[in-house]
């Protein structure tokens, strides 16, 4: 029986990247290789959200299930990931599919993130069944502390963080280590889903992490980095080129 399955969102609009999910990365479109990580796990399948009959001819090629397209209604740029989730689920459950006991949401715009970190993810929250969620987190390019505002003149210790502030030290490699959420790795209980099953709207707040039951697992920067923009998609080009590009 599979232990989990992912769910990888793609649709075809993208306000900072035009077709940004079929771009390629190195040889192969951005979509490809979170399909390939996900699939090479052999946790369970992959199943691809999207509005695109090009999207879902080539995922399904790769070997990723796509059981119909995602309706307009869910693919706005105001339709939230939590919305995409429960329109997936609504399929199995009105299709009477049983579901495993867990659900990776896994973007293709996290593409470094290794099968290794996925299946050591789940393998640690399979080994703490009192909480609901995993989500991977990455070391802060941006400490809190340095958070400013200007009015009239420049304003510090906007942020405390940990009880103390930007002034309490002078020295940067002696602040509170901070950390940074990042999508690479979400992984939730099916249950949790299912207590929001019959919300359909488009744009629910409703989070696919379960804010009040999640422990963390912390990726390098690298398995972190986030594909926002062009500039970070340059990035990513980069770091294939200079063989940084692992998904083993």
């Amino acid at each position: 029986m599979e232990k989990i399955i992912f769910i990888i969102p793609a649709k075809s609009s993208s306000l900072r990247i035009k077709n940004k999910n079929m771009k390629k990365l190195g040889d192969e479109p951005l979509l490809s290789h979170k399909i390939k990580a996900c699939l090479k796990t052999n946790l369970g399948s992959v199943f691809v959200s999207t509005d695109s009959k090009r999207i879902s001819d080539y995922s399904a090629k790769l070997g990723a299930q796509v059981p119909f397209l995602r309706p307009k209604k869910y693919s706005t740029s105001k339709a939230t990931m939590m919305s995409c989730v429960l329109h997936l689920l609504r399929y199995f459950k009105n299709n009477l599919i049983n579901l495993p006991e867990y659900v990776a949401i896994m973007p293709p715009t996290n593409p470094f993130v290794t099968i290794k970190s996925i299946k050591k993810a789940f393998k640690k929250l399979r080994l703490n069944k009192k909480y609901n969620s995993i989500c991977s987190f990455t070391e802060s390019a941006d400490h809190p502390f340095l958070v400013v505002h200007e009015k009239k003149k420049l304003y510090f210790n906007s942020i405390k963080y940990l009880g103390y502030k930007f002034s309490d030290f002078e020295r940067s490699q002696d602040y509170p280590k901070a950390s940074t959420l990042t999508g690479s790795i979400r992984i939730t209980k099916t249950s949790y889903f299912f207590k929001y099953i019959s919300n359909f709207s488009s744009n629910t707040k409703k989070n696919v992490t379960d804010l009040e039951s999640c422990i963390g697992y912390e990726l390098n920067k690298r398995e972190a980095f986030d594909i926002n923009n062009k500039n970070d998609f340059d990035i990513a080009q980069l770091l294939v080129k200079n063989n940084n590009f692992f998904i083993d």
